[in-house]
């Protein structure tokens, strides 16, 4: 089970707006939020926070935003 603390989800969304390009997240059900876009981010994060599995998945489109998102993820982990 995972908890999201205040600091993660604004780390989270400081990696994402860093990224030139979309991320996605993909819950397992297949549904797909565009953490870029505002409509779907509000979304996507409710998702994510919620997930207490880590079934979410996260999907850039370009290999920076990948290296962004992955440096996020070894700092959560650490």
């Amino acid at each position: 089970m995972t908890t999201r603390t205040q600091n993660e989800v604004r780390n989270f969304n400081e990696a994402i707006s860093r990224c030139r390009m979309p991320v996605f997240l993909v819950s397992s059900d297949g549904t797909q939020y565009n953490m870029k876009s505002a409509d779907q981010n509000k979304a996507g994060m409710d998702r994510w926070i919620k997930d207490r599995n880590n079934e979410i998945e996260i999907f850039t489109c370009d290999l920076e935003d990948e290296m962004i998102m992955m440096s996020f993820l070894l700092n959560k982990a650490a």
